[in-house]
């Protein structure tokens, strides 16, 4: 008796202390007895599951198939199979269990249940079978890729075969490439001191011009130091512009003069005839009017330079409205402009090439001119492509996003006289000796300051004394000092309606693109001509209607000093007839020009000038060379 005491107490520890899950319900599934292995997979105590039916403790899903268990126990002595209960938690556990239905003489029958809680081996299997699809996947993806990539290296292989003979070629390409690449690197590096140098030496060369005239000795020299100084700014601005950024600094503008003069400057000196049409009623846009004509202009070269001489370029300009999804843009209005040429064509295996950076198939190309035609236009959320069939020519197409607005016509080159003190900020030393000189040109007074803090005590006690400015151009980037981001804030606490001007030599900084939202009034960027100086001052403070240094502002009924030239030789010029029509033109040798450059239809970049009562448009070069002056008379405007 004492032994079948001490195995009765041994089974129950053994049940008790068992991890195997054990519990004893009546046929009805009311719970009667639990092991704490129970209680634990659900976390409950074992108290908390007594006298209380098992229904309860399974999931919500599966209660209604409860009563098909306790059927099947009921009829047959034995049930197995899956469980799944809600823990106290709130979450899911999966037994598999093996119940045993327990029937003796003289008792009601009970269900013996014993189950194993296979939650985590069922987690487990199952991110095993994921594992197990995605390395499937991955092992038909290396596959297809190992297939794809063999065929590509046989085709490499091919290639190579057919090219040995060309391997020096190669590698001299390849040396020239990595030379262009470390050259962009550097002219981004040292965009802002390059900046500085051109401004001055432009600078100091306009101040010398207008001290001398086309007869002086001096005069042919300094014209073709300062074309050779433009050629450089647009050499940098090309670098810069696909280099390091250069956002455009929009404004509303004509496309269709700046599309003619671009015309204009290309066939000048070539054989090459531009068949050029633009209807009167073409949209203008919202540009950065020097970035789009450089943009034309690279185009316009590519394409005379593709023709033989002789030859016809095609260009044609069109309002349209593009529908979502035509092209990788925005929907709305745009204006549309076609260049096409009668070339050689492009391969098919070079086209999707012509764009990228360094990239020419010609001897003395740089491979700048594509790619930076292509970094304008999609900065200016545009769009360009390239059409080509090779032997029968190519046709490139840009979209420009077109602007509500109508634009504000100015005459070319005009250099407006002003009146007031201005503040000057820059750490150059000579940039500030030649901003003085100048806006002194231009009938202001000046104050230099080397950096922000310095500009901020001037400004301060010229208020303070009475004697403020109508204006402060502000150099951006100081180093190691108060820059004008910073001096901006400044000086706007001291007097909210201050006009400031932002000036850089950077092309990637977002304050030159979004002035406004800086603070600031209006925007210049490094190098600028006396022109450009002028006319952004007067934007900001307004202009001395005394007139103008180069030119006077076109005023009803008031007399100008006007300039005549007799020509030398034949000149090159526009014609700019009834109806906005222009055609190029040959202006005899012996004829008498009479300048007028405030013509509105005067082409940018150009000089107005009359013969015989029609207005002509000239290159300035080609004007100063082949003529000379031969009086100086005021007469009544046109």
């Amino acid at each position: 008796m004492q032994e079948s005491a001490q195995l009765l107490k041994l089974y129950r520890l053994l049940v008790e202390d068992s991890l195997g899950l054990m519990c004893i319900h009546d046929l009805d599934g009311v719970l009667l007895v639990i092991n704490p292995a129970v209680a634990k997979s659900l976390g409950y105590r074992v108290e908390d599951g007594l006298g209380r039916n098992l229904r309860e403790f399974l999931s919500p899903s599966v209660r209604p198939m409860f009563d098909d268990y306790l059927q099947r126990i009921r009829t047959n002595p034995m049930d197995s199979g899956l469980m799944r209960l809600q823990a106290k938690d709130g979450t899911d556990r999966v037994w598999f269990y093996r119940n045993v239905r327990y029937e003796e003489a003289g008792s009601p029958a009970r269900v013996l249940g014993h189950a194993l809680d296979i939650t985590d081996r069922i987690l487990v299997e199952r991110a095993l079978k994921r594992s197990q699809n995605d390395l499937a996947k991955a092992r038909d993806e290396l596959v297809l890729r190992v297939a794809e990539r063999t065929t590509e290296l046989q085709q490499a292989n091919a290639r190579l075969e057919a090219e040995v003979n060309q391997r020096k070629l190669i590698e001299e390409e390849l040396l020239r490439a990595s030379k262009l690449e470390a050259l962009a690197v550097l002219a981004g590096g040292i965009a802002h001191d390059f900046n500085n140098f051109l401004t001055i030496v432009q600078g100091n060369l306009e101040l010398a011009q207008i001290h001398t005239k086309p007869g002086d000795v001096l005069y042919p020299i300094l014209q073709q130091t300062d074309t050779a100084c433009k050629r450089a700014v647009s050499l940098a601005s090309q670098l810069l512009t696909f280099g390091k950024g250069g956002a455009p600094i929009v404004r509303t503008a004509s496309v269709a003069q700046l599309l003619a003069a671009s015309v204009d400057l290309a066939r000048a000196g070539s054989q090459v005839r531009f068949d050029l049409a633009i209807p009167d009623d073409l949209w203008p846009a919202e540009i950065d009017a020097g970035q789009i004509s450089q943009a034309f202009h690279n185009l316009l070269i590519n394409a005379r330079q593709a023709v033989p001489e002789g030859g016809v370029v095609e260009v044609r300009a069109e309002n349209v409205v593009i529908e979502d999804g035509a092209l990788s843009i925005n929907a709305g209005k745009y204006v549309r402009i076609f260049v096409r040429d009668y070339g050689c064509g492009i391969a098919p295996e070079i086209l999707p090439r012509i764009f990228d950076p360094y990239f020419t198939t010609k001897e003395t190309g740089s491979g700048l001119g594509l790619a930076t035609a292509y970094s304008i236009v999609t900065k200016h959320q545009g769009h360009i492509r390239a059409d080509s069939t090779l032997g029968q020519g190519s046709t490139f197409c840009i979209h420009l996003p077109a602007s509500e607005i109508t634009p504000v016509t100015q005459p070319a080159a005009v250099v407006w006289r002003g009146a007031g003190r201005i503040l000057v900020m820059d750490d150059e030393e000579a940039i500030r000796t030649l901003l003085e000189l100048m806006m002194r040109q231009l009938g202001y007074e000046v104050e230099c300051a080397s950096d922000g803090s310095e500009a901020i005590e001037i400004f301060t006690r010229a208020t303070a004394s009475g004697r403020g400015f109508a204006g402060v151009l502000l150099d951006l980037t100081v180093p190691g000092r108060m820059g004008g981001q910073e001096a901006a804030e400044e000086l706007r606490k001291i007097d909210p309606s201050v006009k400031l001007i932002v000036s850089s030599g950077y092309a990637d900084v977002p304050i030159l693109a979004e002035f406004q939202k800086y603070g600031f009034d209006d925007v210049i960027r490094k190098p600028y001509t006396l022109a450009e100086l002028s006319d952004v001052l007067a934007r900001v403070i307004g202009s001395d209607v005394g007139g103008v240094i180069t030119k006077s502002r076109p005023s009803e009924g008031r007399s100008a000093p006007v300039e005549r030239y007799r020509l030398k030789a034949p000149l090159p010029a526009v014609w700019d007839r009834a109806g906005g029509e222009r055609v190029s033109v040959i202006l005899p040798a012996g004829a008498v020009l009479r300048n007028s450059s405030q013509r509105s239809t005067t082409l940018l970049g150009m000089i107005g000038v009359y013969w015989k009562g029609r207005h002509y448009s000239v290159h300035p070069k080609d004007l100063f060379q082949k003529a000379e002056r031969v009086s100086t008379a005021s007469v009544q405007q046109e």
